[in-house]
């Protein structure tokens, strides 16, 4: 793995690079991140993701989108048409290290709903796998905050009244972002047709099955895989302890090694 800045000067993203180790495959893999504690909670999940995907011959590019992660500028300076550019800047560098032409955008929660909006606009993107991406901005935000009700049922300090804030589980959200994410409707913005679509549901909360149904009526090929794995979804405070869906993991692994063959 290779971790390396790109990007312009102004506002450098920090990206992993896993070079393939596998039989070198025709496509490579760019995987967009959740936000805030999904962020954290699923980064080894990821990652492991990306290194099997890379054995497995596909060349791949982790990132984390402007104001997140590692890379530059604050939480205020992104947001859904942001990050999309973000998205669009991480393809061309991932084109111009592999020199390949094809691209699979990969991305879980919020990083998938932004790559199918991308990939929606784009020639160069065939597959996309799309891990319980988030359907609704406003259903997004509640279902964060009454985890964020929950967490704070069992904290050890509870805020005062003066200190809240917009925070959802350890992340203070701004204003201008909280309502670019509240207006955010998946189903308006993507227009997959003709391209290969894996839908991965292991979210309780929220139901693909209308994702699915949208990007079929648009002649997308698509293949959802439901788990069960409630307790992926619920916070932990020692994110050391949080579950690797292996299942999951080998089936994304599986599906683009048999669609890029």
């Amino acid at each position: 793995m290779e971790p390396f800045f790109f990007g312009p000067a102004e506002r450098q993203l920090y990206g992993c690079y896993h070079p393939a180790t596998g039989t070198a495959r025709g496509s490579a893999v760019l995987v967009c991140q959740p936000l805030g504690h999904e962020y954290i909670q699923f980064h080894r999940a990821l990652q492991q993701l990306a290194t099997l995907l890379a054995g497995a011959g596909f060349p791949v590019l982790r990132f984390d989108f402007r104001g997140c992660g590692d890379s530059a500028c604050n939480l205020e300076d992104g947001g859904p048409d942001a990050w999309q550019e973000d998205i669009a800047g991480a393809i061309e560098e991932l084109k111009r290290r592999t020199g390949r032409s094809r691209i699979v955008l990969a991305g879980l929660r919020l990083g998938g709903t932004l790559a199918s909006i991308v990939a929606s606009n784009r020639n160069d993107v065939e597959e996309v796998v799309l891990w319980d991406p988030v359907l609704s901005g406003r259903g997004y935000l509640d279902e964060l905050t009454r985890s964020h009700e929950k967490m704070l049922r069992y904290a050890h300090v509870q805020p005062r009244p003066q200190e809240m804030r917009h925070e959802i589980l350890g992340v203070e959200l701004p204003d201008g972002l909280i309502a670019a994410l509240g207006s955010l409707h998946m189903l308006g913005a993507v227009g997959l047709h003709a391209k290969k679509v894996l839908i991965v549901q292991s979210n309780p909360g929220v139901d693909q099955a209308v994702l699915s149904e949208h990007l079929m009526a648009q002649r997308a090929i698509v293949t959802l895989r439901e788990f069960r794995n409630p307790h992926l979804w619920q916070w932990v405070e020692d994110f050391g302890k949080v579950h690797v869906p292996r299942k999951i993991i080998l089936t994304v692994v599986g599906w683009l090694t048999e669609q890029c063959s």
